[in-house]
């Protein structure tokens, strides 16, 4: 949140809906661990995260956890990415 909060008004939108409280906020219980290693451990160790990020890096590898998908905001829209059949997604059609 606090990283959020000092990208200002770029990031308006991810902040707000980091805040939401329809989506529910997990608290980490590292010491001195960067927050991007943190994400990915606490989704391959528990995969019922869904992991919201705008970072391309962290994105990147969050879509090599199988059953974890990635949200992010472009253009002012969110979007979760569609989690692989592989991974237990229903089928669609």
């Amino acid at each position: 949140m606090g990283e959020l909060e000092k990208l200002g008004s770029k990031y308006k939108i991810a902040l707000q809906l980091a805040k939401d409280p329809r989506f529910e906020r997990v608290p980490c219980s590292c010491k001195g661990c960067y927050a991007d290693d943190c994400l990915v451990n606490m989704a391959t160790n528990y995969r019922c995260f869904i992991v919201a990020t705008c970072d391309r890096e962290l994105r990147k590898r969050v879509r090599k956890i199988p059953g974890v998908p990635a949200m992010y905001i472009t253009n002012h829209k969110y979007t979760v990415e569609r989690m692989p059949e592989a991974f237990g997604a229903p089928r669609q059609g």
